[in-house]
Formats: structure tokens, sequence, C-alpha cells
């Protein structure tokens, strides 16, 4: 990926589970975007970015979560994400709505 972010995918329970590690930012959304979209199944009905193990995501991160989960509903896929409740990226997140658009999860159970 890049020398900021890693992005891991599996699935889980039939659902796509995919997970960002180190920081999403200018540099780097649109590849973070792309790698998402390349591991992401067409053929589940949820795909679930898991950003507890990333450490930063600025506002060109969070228009990269919002740009997916538009794309994901025009292909009748839902985008979850999961945010830890003592992560320091709830704040950013609950700051621009993203909790009204795209269902913000604590974990992944």
């Amino acid at each position: 990926m890049t020398a900021y972010a890693e992005v891991d995918a599996w699935t889980s329970k039939g659902v796509q589970v995919v997970r960002i590690s180190g920081e999403v930012d200018l540099t780097n959304a649109v590849e973070v975007r792309d790698a998402i979209s390349h591991v992401a199944s067409v053929d589940e009905a949820v795909i679930v970015v898991d950003l507890t193990e990333t450490a930063y995501l600025d506002s060109s991160g969070i228009a990269m979560l919002f740009r997916l989960a538009e794309r994901l509903t025009q292909s009748r896929q839902e985008l979850r994400i999961v945010v830890p409740p003592d992560s320091p990226l709830r704040a950013a997140l609950e700051l621009t709505d993203l909790p009204q658009t795209i269902p913000v999860q604590h974990t992944l159970e």
C-alpha cells in the first residue's frame, strides 16, 4: 500500500471486513479507497471498514469514507465503520456527522 497505511481484508460470518492500519491523509486517501475497492467483495451485502488500528484520519480520509459509502450504495451494498469508543478518530467522525450517514460500531462483533 503506502508508507502510511496498510489495507487487509477477510470475510467473517458473511461480512467483508477491511482493516486499515496506519494513517490516512491527503497523500494516500485515494490509494486507500482504491485498495478498499479492490479487496471489497461484490458478493457481500455488508462491507465493514475497521479503523481500530488507524492512528490518523484527516478530512480527506473522512471524505473518502463518504465517497466509498455512496459507491457501495449504488452497488446495493452497505458500509459500516468500526471505531473504538476511546479512539481519537471518534471525535472527528462525529464532528462531520459521519455516524448519521454510515453506521459506526465499537467493535467487529
